[in-house]
């Protein structure tokens, strides 16, 4: 994994983004993917099976499905797509095709969102690298019970749930993260670290069921902002919710000045 203060690279020879499915029979061998294009830039969808989707640029949300002919696995390569799911927001249809990506590696650096809800109970998604990734939206990873890798690069926001009841997910890196609002990391059961660079907001129960959480780095904060009780500069209270947002009492807060722990007790260096 990156550290925090470092930007991620993953640009393998400008290889556009690729998606890794296993098409089964509980998969089926449809599915279908909601993006948005590249601005200006027309859309290539190499389906790893030999055919292609092509489209010239359109704004807007855009949808491309694919049947494949045989059960297996398949590596689809994605250019002039911005961001991309199988769906757009939460609280839509789930499929059974949710089940087939296994892998998303964007190595040219081209996925620079994210969508609500886009691989929600994806329950075979296993990492997730998007080094200019700026943007989560709600419930994007929730339930993907497999997830273990998360590299993405100066996030703006975090909606609620991103990675909620992501149970294998242990690390977290990014440059910046900014906004959080409720139930980020929450039920992240083995989550033992996280390193966020730049946290401006955290909100209801981000850190709660994480009884492995022990280290969270936090950039440009005091312990003192990390904890509320600086005259000024400390990290914001999205809906009201209050230092440790239910992160257990061990876990150390790492600031520019120490550490404090969940429970409050600051540690200075």
């Amino acid at each position: 994994m990156q550290i925090a203060s470092r930007q991620p690279m993953w640009n393998e020879g400008g290889r556009g983004t690729v998606i890794e499915v296993n098409m089964t029979p509980t998969t089926g061998l449809y599915l279908k993917f909601c993006y948005c294009a590249t601005n200006g830039t027309p859309v290539v969808i190499n389906w790893g099976d030999g055919t292609k989707t092509e489209r010239p640029y359109q704004d807007g949300d855009l949808e491309s499905g694919h049947t494949y002919s045989l059960y297996g696995k398949y590596k689809i390569v994605l250019q002039g797509i911005r961001c991309i799911g199988f769906r757009v927001l939460d609280g839509h249809p789930q499929y059974s095709y949710d089940a087939a990506i296994t892998s998303f590696v964007d190595y040219c650096g081209q996925i620079t969102g994210s969508r609500s809800a886009a691989f929600k109970k994806a329950v075979n998604l296993e990492r997730f690298i998007a080094p200019n990734c700026a943007w989560m939206g709600q419930r994007d990873f929730a339930y993907c019970s497999k997830l273990k890798e998360v590299v993405i690069g100066k996030n703006g926001i975090c909606y609620d749930g991103t990675y909620q009841y992501c149970t294998s997910l242990e690390k977290y890196t990014t440059v910046s993260t900014n906004t959080c609002w409720s139930y980020v990391w929450q039920g992240c059961t083995k989550l033992r670290e996280l390193r966020l660079g730049a946290v401006t907001q955290f909100a209801t129960q981000d850190f709660l069921n994480t009884p492995n959480l022990m280290d969270i780095w936090i950039d440009g904060k005091t312990v003192e902002q990390i904890k509320q009780v600086a005259p000024s500069g400390n990290i914001a209270s999205g809906y009201g919710a209050k230092f440790p947002w239910n992160a257990n009492p061990t876990c150390r807060f790492h600031g520019t000045n120490g550490i404090v722990l969940g429970n409050g007790t600051i540690i200075h260096e």
